[in-house]
């Protein structure tokens, strides 16, 4: 982001905003003629990827983030520039420990990709980049768009082809469906809910209420001092389990033994557990549990019709696969998104990475000979989340040497 660039357009903005004429928000609005729109998109991280236009600008690249209520523009890139109308200063606050962030509202903006367009669009400006979410997937990432796209479309997101359609309500083919659960859920405060239930260790059912959070890339989030009798399973770790707006949310992950989630039986996924402080804005809401992460709905074509408080699941290629947990203990990063160079930014303690002797900073060579920069960040992560008892011969940049190591991969929950 030009910060330099960025603070001027917003005193203009803020200066003349008490001047400028209310525009009213429209919905977003078809093609004429038709009654769907397919958008590829990006598969990153789990986390659907989609191009975005905001007012006069080049295509930016969005989150899909079902928990998200209004549009957030998170970064701009340093080449990047962005017209925002009727700019006002605001506090957000969320998930994470701290006070919260600075943020802008900024209001009658036109949103538009694949031939779809909105007017007197609200978005959120970001006065930091709090996420990185740029260096964490590899491709630059400008924003997070949610609940505007949802609200009013049949939304069918097909992770195993990455496609993303759009159809207006009653429209929806209902052949689509024929291999389907259908799952209720529930539209408040323009997030989505569904019910689920968990079993823990000690064969205990616990029913639960969880936000669908395409946006998260993990399984789920399970904010314990809302579960009656649920604790933390054995083995468990501690880590560092993201950034909320009020800051970072730190915890334990560990498997519970099932999740039943519509008619569907998913066997020993890992849940993390923030610690009660980082999620003290959320447990005095008292209508959740916790969050349903896109490592659940990408084992499924999903489709979520808001308007008739449902969803449906179609299980893919992926629905039986074996829930890993980062079996190298590693967590990389691309400094410079778009280019393919990763370093290590941390090192599970006790995980396969530091038992081959990995710090955090070293820069990413070769792995089985094959040098990193021919490869995507997705397909190093791939490499990384194989199977347990693989093992990789690495080569590693510290400072001016070069450090050869090899490390077998393992699960430590």
């Amino acid at each position: 982001m030009r910060l330099r660039h960025f603070w001027i357009l917003w005193f203009l903005l803020t200066t003349t905003a008490a001047f400028a004429q209310q525009v009213e928000v429209e919905e977003f609005k078809f093609p004429a003629s038709k009654n769907f729109v397919k958008i590829p998109f990006k598969l990153v991280h789990n986390l659907v990827v989609i191009p975005v236009n905001i007012n006069n600008s080049k295509p930016l690249n969005f989150v899909v983030d079902t928990g998200v209520e209004t549009s957030l523009l998170t970064q701009l890139g340093k080449f990047d520039s962005i017209t925002l109308n009727n700019v006002r200063p605001l506090s957000l606050r969320g998930l994470g420990k701290g006070e919260g962030i600075k943020a802008m509202n900024s209001s009658g903006n036109r949103i538009h990709f694949s031939g779809i367009e909105a007017k007197g669009q609200q978005m959120l400006v970001l006065m930091e980049n709090i996420f990185s979410l740029s260096t964490r997937l590899g491709v630059e990432i400008h924003g997070i768009i949610g609940y505007s796209l949802f609200k009013n479309f049949v939304v069918e997101i097909d992770y195993q082809n990455r496609v993303l359609t759009l159809f207006k309500p009653g429209t929806y083919p209902k052949k689509r469906l024929k291999k389907a659960s259908r799952v209720p859920i529930f539209i408040e405060d323009a997030k989505p809910y569904v019910k689920a239930v968990i079993t823990s260790e000690d064969g205990i059912k616990h029913p639960i209420r969880l936000v669908i959070d395409s946006g998260l890339s993990t399984t789920m989030l399970l904010y314990l001092p809302s579960i009656a009798a649920l604790k933390i399973p054995q083995p468990n770790i501690e880590a560092y389990l993201g950034r909320g707006l009020n800051g970072e949310i730190h915890g334990r992950i560990g498997r519970v033994e099932s999740l039943q989630l519509g008619s569907f039986l998913l066997k020993r996924p890992p849940a993390s557990f923030p610690d009660s402080i980082s999620i003290q804005h959320a447990l005095n809401l008292k209508n959740r549990n916790g969050n349903l992460g896109a490592d659940i709905l990408q084992r499924f074509k999903v489709v979520m019709d808001y308007q008739n408080g449902q969803m449906f699941l179609t299980q893919n290629y992926k629905y039986g696969s074996p829930f890993y947990f980062n079996l190298s203990g590693l967590e990389i990063v691309t400094p410079i998104p778009g280019l393919n160079y990763y370093t290590v930014s941390d090192v599970l303690p006790n995980s396969a990475s530091s038992k081959a002797g990995l710090i955090k900073g070293d820069a990413l060579l070769t792995i089985d000979g094959v040098n990193c920069a021919t490869k995507s960040l997705e397909e190093i992560l791939s490499l990384f989340q194989s199977k347990p008892g693989r093992k990789l011969k690495l080569q590693v940049k510290r400072d001016s040497a070069t450090i050869k190591t090899t490390l077998y991969l393992s699960d430590v929950i």
